[in-house]
């Protein structure tokens, strides 16, 4: 502006950093969810103290600054950062002693930092101040302020709105079936009397993680009087909700008055923690996808509590925040047929428990199937079910379906963990390891398999093993064709590392030789098959099938000591009928009658070992198997031996002997040495029977044992009961310890007769019947 001065002219300029200040304070008053925004930058715009050619310009200049000041910290402590600006507010104070409005800041920080005497201090010192320097006492505000204080009444009707007390829990599930335990074990976690408890609960979509979550809410609802707030937030739609926006609706829930809510996250997570200070809420937080979702909504004080549900873990929470993490187990057959029963008029016949088993014990699941069920007959929905496969017809409509609650968390995940999950279902068994993890998957497999356990798609079991639920199962196998290539790679896995384990524990069996399936033993050879037998059965069973038809003979013959040596009769059939079904080669058809042979002399069917041990013998010849029919030679002796034809017997074992000293198979001739011993001690001849068997003392595991028995037996026969007792129970111990079974029933046999030379009946029964009941338990018949 150009004014006149006099005999010349002046230009009137207002500063512009006054007029930038003075339009951030209009903005502060025009937008008041961003008044701290606003307010912060008109501050930063002022550099030392006003100065004017008029003093009393300057003085107006100070006043409208320290207005803002004061406006800006009222607005932090409206946000509830009232520990973060109390060190700010006590330089203020000191800084403008007889200033009530900075006072009353001051006040009110301290207050809800919990100092309440010192709140009370700050009064009485303005409060003389003002006497002391004017003769003036407080005003009507500030007084108001200091009772409030003192009654510890000032939150209770602040400018940011009276509490709202809120109930928003859903209905209650009336038919809960099989949750008692843990709805009990988080009522117990939730009602924790240090800190903030804050429980997760994780699992297969469909587990029911929420009917068990608002069971627990609604049975707390004394104990926590200020209010259950029940939040869906989306964590496995393509749009979870954001924390902030959460936020915002739980402030405006609380009684705030929207206006004060400020913009910033963390500035309305900091109000909302003061918003539950000294309250006592239980907050259950449902559906959520990340910690990161969740951890703006935690309370800061003691008296509220979390319960989150989650598809996902949610580890973080556990690790950073002191968060339980509980998983939701399916439920059992019972507790499915129960849940069942609840919603369709159903007798428990063979029908209702089929469908039990096809919804494998996944609440959402049951619930579906019950409803469909219920219109129609159960029998006629179970012949739709096995029709259309269980997946499909397990839906109401598209939004009440379990595909969909699937499909929900499948499309959350990456590319390479999406097709980890579609290899996965081509697994054959139940439980599986990382090694057949990775075999299916290749590079990356462990990435995949905690992507998926945090997606609830996959269950931990146990160390490095899992579990995919059978419906997810079927959900992912239907997602692309099988992948030919990685299911040869499992198939070869399993074939190499069979054989390898097989190797590691019976290093003289005599097995076809695996040349083109390369495999490493684990650690733990024995714990390896033990875990891995019923998945072995499970890949033969899908390769007679889906090829390659080589493994499952293959597969069936590596086993076959372990099978012998643990009676494991059962599977051992099993493996032998698939292996013959796959067609197999030439010196596969000799395997196959190999095991035959063993398989009918447990049995004590010694034409039927003859026939087949012949059998085999004349393909392992054919094939150019020398070792193999070397070995079969001498179990063809031990054939002739179960019947009585001793001297036949001894024929062919020192055929099967010579045929593998002719090969420099040394190290497996103590076996067949052992056997021919065993003929020489029916034929009478225990001197050369003792020399036969202490020559083989050097055998190993079973092999020795066996020979010790032998030894002891001889020993008997000779006339030395005593010797013979001590001898045969050293065995006995030994054959224990190896867990050589039917060793053990020869072993309790000869004691038995033993301890009945010696006079003591009542021992030498209970020997009898330790023989009798492994018999009677195994089906193995003892020669």
């Amino acid at each position: 502006m150009l004014q006149t001065r006099g005999r010349g002219y002046l230009v009137a300029a207002e500063p512009t950093d006054l007029v930038a200040f003075r339009s951030d304070l209009a903005a502060a008053a025009a937008e008041p969810a961003r008044q701290v925004e606003h307010l912060r930058r008109a501050l930063d715009r002022w550099r030392g103290d006003p100065v004017s050619v008029e003093p009393t310009v300057a003085v107006g200049l100070r006043e409208e600054r320290l207005t803002a000041i004061e406006q800006y910290y009222d607005a932090r402590l409206a946000r509830g950062e009232h520990a973060d600006v109390l060190p700010d507010l006590r330089t203020l104070s000191a800084r403008e002693p007889l200033r009530e409005r900075s006072a009353m800041l001051l006040m009110t920080a301290l207050y809800r930092c919990g100092r309440q005497s010192e709140a009370l201090s700050a009064y009485d010192a303005i409060a003389h101040r003002l006497a002391d320097e004017f003769g003036l006492d407080p005003t009507d505000d500030l007084r108001a302020l200091r009772q409030a204080i003192l009654t510890e009444t000032l939150d209770d009707a602040s400018e940011g709105g009276d509490w709202q007390r809120q109930n928003q829990l859903p209905l209650d599930i009336r038919n809960l079936v099989g949750r008692d335990d843990l709805v009990d074990e988080v009522t117990k976690l939730v009602c924790a009397p240090h800190g903030v408890p804050i429980v997760v609960l994780s699992g297969t979509p469909g587990i029911g993680k929420t009917a068990v979550v608002v069971r627990v809410a609604h049975r707390l609802g004394e104990q926590f009087p200020d209010g259950q707030w029940f939040v869906r937030l989306r964590g496995a739609s393509d749009q979870p909700r954001r924390g902030d926006d959460v936020l915002v609706e739980l402030l405006r829930a609380s009684g705030i008055d929207p206006s004060v809510v400020p913009d910033d996250r963390d500035a309305r997570a900091g109000l909302f923690r003061a918003r539950l200070a000294d309250r006592r809420v239980l907050l259950v937080l449902d559906d959520a996808r990340s910690a990161d979702q969740v951890r703006p909504l935690l309370p800061g004080t003691s008296g509220s509590a979390v319960v989150v549900t989650s598809r996902n873990s949610l580890d973080g929470l556990v690790a950073l925040d002191g968060a339980i993490g509980l998983r939701v187990p399916v439920l059992t057959p019972d507790d499915g047929a129960t849940l069942v029963a609840t919603l369709v008029d159903a007798a428990n016949t063979a029908a209702l428990s089929e469908l039990v088993t096809m919804c494998a014990g996944l609440p959402l699941a049951l619930r579906i199937a019950g409803a469909n069920a219920a219109r129609e007959t159960v029998p006629a929905y179970v012949d739709r079910m096995r029709q259309a496969g269980a997946l499909p017809t397990l839906a109401i409509d598209d939004d009440t379906a379990v595909g969909t609650a699937f499909r929900m968390s499948f499309d959350l995940l990456d590319d390479a963990t999406q097709r980890g999950f579609r290899l996965l279902s081509q697994f054959p068994g139940a439980e599986f390891g990382d090694g057949a993890a990775e075999a299916l998957i290749g590079a990356g497999y462990a990435d995949v398999l905690s992507r998926l356990v945090t997606a609830g798609l996959l269950q931990p079991v146990g160390d490095a093993r899992y579990v995919m639920h059978d419906l997810v199962k079927q959900y992912a196998a239907q997602l692309a064709p099988p992948d030919a290539a990685a299911w040869t790679a499992l198939c070869s896995w399993y074939l190499g590392t069979a054989d390898a384990v097989v190797t590691a524990l019976f290093p003289n069996a005599v097995r076809l030789p695996i040349t083109t399936y390369g495999g490493v033993a684990p650690r733990d050879p024995a714990a390896w098959i033990e875990l891995e037998l019923a998945n072995i059965e499970a890949v033969a069973t899908t390769a007679l099938e889906s090829g390659p038809r080589e493994v499952v003979w293959l597969l069936a013959d590596a086993v076959r000591p372990y099978l012998y040596q643990h009676s494991l009769n059962n599977i051992w059939r099993n493996l032998v009928d698939l292996g013959q079904a796959a067609a197999p080669d030439l010196l596969g058809r000799g395997a196959m009658h190999h095991a035959l042979g063993v398989l009918a002399r447990t049995t004590a069917d010694a034409a039927r070992a003859m026939e087949h041990t012949g059998t085999a013998i004349e393909l392992y010849r054919e094939g150019g198997f020398a070792l193999g029919a070397a070995a079969l030679l001498c179990n063809l002796g031990l054939a002739y031996n179960d019947v009585g034809r001793l001297r036949r017997s001894s024929e062919l074992l020192a055929s099967g002997i010579a045929l593998m000293r002719s090969l420099g198979e040394t190290a497996r001739l103590p076996t067949a040495l052992l056997n021919q011993s065993m003929n020489k001690l029916h034929l009478g001849n225990f001197r050369d029977t003792h020399a036969e068997a202490l020559a083989n003392r050097a055998g190993y595991g079973t092999l020795l044992a066996e020979t010790r028995c032998r030894i002891a037996e001889c020993t008997f026969r000779e006339g030395d009961a005593e010797r013979a007792l001590e001898l045969a129970l050293a065995a006995l111990v030994e054959q224990h310890a190896v867990e050589y079974r039917t060793g053990e029933v020869h072993a309790n046999t000869l004691v038995a007769e033993c301890y009945e030379t010696l006079g003591q009946v009542d021992t030498a029964r209970r020997h009898r019947e330790l023989a009798d009941e492994f018999v009677r338990t195994s089906g193995y018949v003892p020669r």
